[in-house]
C-alpha cells in the first residue's frame, strides 16, 4: 500500500511573552529553582533579592586544549574539551526585620543544598531576557554562604554572599524541539492540497534537512513507533555517522534511542535494554549546528508507524 509521507514540522512552544514586569530594555530575570522545586527569584528587589554586579560564567564556558609539543617552535592542536562550568552570582537580600532576613537566609541556604540526603542536589539557574529569550543550566552549590558576618558583608536587616556554582553539563539549555514524521496510508486517489509526498513504503526520509537551532552540538532522543519489521539506518550525511539496528515492533510498541552524552541508550516501550540490537560500528551521533542533511531508512512500515526526533538545544552564552 502507498504510504504518505508529512515532511518534518517541528513541534514547539508558542513564542514565550515579554518577561512580565520587564520591560523591553531591562535587565534579566535571574531564577534559581532548587532540587525540591523550590523557587527563589535573586533579580527581584520587590521580593528582597537582588544579583549585584560581577556575576562570572554566563558567557563562554572554560575549555582545555590538548597539545604535542615538539623541537619545533609552537606546539600542535591535538583537540579540545568542554570543562564544567563555573558560575558566580553576587547576591543581596534583606527584609523589614532581623528575624524575617534570617529565616531568608536559611531558606536561601535550603534552596542551595548540594545534597541529596538532605533534599538538595543540582538546581536550575535561568536568565531570562525582557525580550522573552530564556536559557537555563543545570548546578550545584559549592561555597559563598559561609560567611564573614558584619563589616560590609552583613548587616542586621540585610546579607551579601558570592555564590559558587557547579554545572557538570557546562552549556544553557533552551526550549526544547520536537520534530514527528507520520506515515499514512493513502485513503483516496485525489490526493489533498498539502504538503505530503507519496513515497516508498520503506523510506522515511533521505536528504532530509534537519536543523539545530543550537550554537553548539545537538545530541537527539529517538523515538519510533510500530509497527516496523527489519533494518533502521539513520545517518547523518553532513557529517558521515550512522547508526543501523534491526526490530521487530508491533504497532505501538516503541524503541527510544537517547544518544545524549551520559545516558546513550537503546531501549524497547519496556524499559529492556535493545543495545545489543544495534550494527557493529553504530554511532549515536548528534547534529551538528545549523542545517544538517540526514538519511532515516525503516523497513516494514504501517498505519500508524511514527518517527519522533526530541532535541534540547544547547548554547554557549546564557
Amino acid at each position: 500500500m502507498p504510504i504518505v509521507y508529512l515532511p518534518a514540522e517541528p513541534v514547539v512552544p508558542a513564542p514565550e511573552p515579554v518577561v512580565p514586569g520587564s520591560p523591553v530594555g531591562s535587565p534579566p530575570r535571574v531564577t534559581w529553582t532548587s532540587a525540591a522545586g523550590q523557587e527563589v527569584p535573586l533579580s527581584d528587589i520587590g521580593q528582597g533579592y537582588a544579583v549585584l554586579e560581577g556575576a562570572r560564567g554566563l558567557a563562554m564556558p572554560t575549555y582545555q586544549l590538548y597539545q604535542s609539543d615538539s623541537l619545533l617552535d609552537g606546539t600542535v592542536i591535538r583537540g579540545t574539551r568542554t570543562e564544567a562550568r563555573e558560575v558566580f552570582l553576587p547576591i543581596y537580600l534583606e527584609a523589614p526585620t532581623r528575624p524575617e532576613v534570617l529565616a531568608k537566609r536559611r531558606a536561601l541556604a535550603q534552596a542551595f543544598s548540594p545534597t541529596e540526603a538532605d533534599g538538595g542536589g543540582n538546581g536550575v539557574l535561568e536568565v531570562a531576557e525582557s525580550t522573552g529569550q530564556r536559557r537555563w543550566i543545570r548546578a550545584r552549590y559549592v561555597s559563598g554562604m559561609d560567611g564573614p558576618e558584619g563589616g560590609g558583608d552583613t548587616g542586621m536587616d540585610w546579607a551579601t554572599y558570592g555564590l559558587n556554582l557547579l554545572a557538570a553539563q557546562p552549556y544553557w539549555e533552551r526550549t526544547p524541539v520536537t520534530v514527528r514524521w507520520a506515515l499514512e496510508p493513502v485513503t483516496d486517489t485525489w490526493l489533498p492540497i498539502l504538503p505530503v509526498e507519496v513515497r516508498d513504503s520503506g523510506v522515511v526520509g533521505q536528504g532530509m534537512t534537519i536543523r539545530n537551532p543550537g550554537s553548539v552540538r545537538g545530541w537527539p532522543v529517538w523515538t519510533i513507533t510500530g509497527p516496523l519489521s527489519g533494518t533502521a539506518t539513520m545517518r547523518n550525511v553532513s557529517t558521515g555517522a550512522e547508526l543501523e539496528f534491526t526490530a521487530t515492533l508491533a504497532a505501538g510498541e516503541q524503541i527510544i534511542i537517547d544518544t545524549r552524552p551520559r545516558h546513550k541508550t537503546v531501549r524497547d516501550h519496556t524499559g529492556a535494554n535493545r543495545f545489543s540490537d544495534l550494527a557493529l560500528g553504530s554511532v549515536l551521533w548528534p547534529l551538528a549546528p545549523g542545517a544538517n542533511t540526514v538519511d532515516i531508512i525503516l523497513t516494514g512500515l504501517g498505519t500508524g508507524s511514527l518517527l519522533e526526533m526530541a532535541l534540547t538545544p544547547w548554547e554557549l552564552t546564557a
